[in-house]
């Protein structure tokens, strides 16, 4: 090993980790790329380093990691990348590691939403197929749930689940989908708001889905509340209820929130015939 390859290995190695370049053989290295340590990449060095470039002879990633990934990541691609970081004298593999970064990047948003379906809570929702659109405790995945409401044969419940990203967000939205009785929903109006642990950024969102301002009422419901998302789903039965449509939402809506535990037990208490009353405690 040439003395410039050693305290480059050393350098990398306490930078980054010391699993980040580990000796194969005597010119032989794995390297763990810090943008993605699942993959690894076998490099071959000649005793000339720096002086000839280093070779790339294979690279191994995950088959579930290389579905996320944006680019092609092959042995011709790595080694294009590798010489145009090269210039003969001078060590190649930190740049090299840099470049990388966003050779390896990940679609998060995509891979949050595969690893969600690939869940046992996904199994459990889409194995659901209640006549009436509800879960049973076993099927409901995460989910707090309402109790439904029907009025004029308009039906209406909520769920509402717990959330840290707009990516998960999105994910358990689809995988709610995946139930045929709630996919065909009239409406699934949605909200969020979102407090992210690491660099305190906070997203709200909404979307109506069809029905008029109520994603805003929704959304207006989880002042105070974080990393909450709720979704309620209302089967139109043919006789327009006018303004009495969003009381079922909000109403439904507080009553998922509070069977969650995300609000205070204090809220309106839905009965299946669109009533009201406060719980007692």
């Amino acid at each position: 090993m040439s003395e410039s390859l050693q305290e480059e290995v050393f350098s990398i190695n306490a930078i980054y980790s010391e699993e980040c370049m580990v000796q194969q053989a005597s010119t032989i290295y794995v390297v763990h790329p810090p943008s993605l340590p699942e993959a690894s990449i076998q490099m071959s060095f000649p005793s000339s380093y720096p002086d000839a470039p280093p070779i790339i002879l294979s690279v191994s990633i995950p088959e579930i990691q290389q579905e996320y990934i944006q680019k092609m990541v092959d042995v011709q691609a790595l080694t294009d990348i590798l010489l145009g970081c090269y210039h003969s004298g001078e060590v190649c593999v930190f740049d090299f590691l840099d470049e990388l970064r966003e050779v390896l990047k990940v679609d998060e948003e995509y891979y949050e939403q595969r690893k969600f379906m690939l869940s046992d809570a996904w199994a459990r929702v889409n194995n659901s197929d209640s006549s009436d659109g509800e879960f049973d405790s076993e099927n409901a995945g995460n989910w707090a749930t309402s109790d439904m409401v029907v009025d004029r044969k308009s039906k209406f419940i909520a769920r509402a689940i717990k959330v840290h990203s707009v990516a998960e967000a999105k994910a358990n939205l689809a995988v709610l989908k995946t139930n045929k009785k709630i996919a065909k929903a009239t409406h699934n109006v949605t909200a969020w708001r979102i407090k992210t642990a690491r660099e305190g950024i906070t997203i709200q969102d909404c979307d109506d889905d069809g029905e008029s301002a109520a994603g805003g009422r929704l959304l207006h419901l989880l002042d105070d509340l974080w990393n909450v998302m709720v979704v309620v789903s209302r089967w139109y039965g043919g006789i327009l209820l006018g303004p009495e449509r969003f009381k079922h939402i909000n109403v439904t809506a507080r009553d998922a929130l509070v069977n969650g535990g995300f609000a205070p037990d204090n809220t309106p208490h839905v009965d299946k015939k669109g009533k009201s009353s406060r719980k007692s405690k």
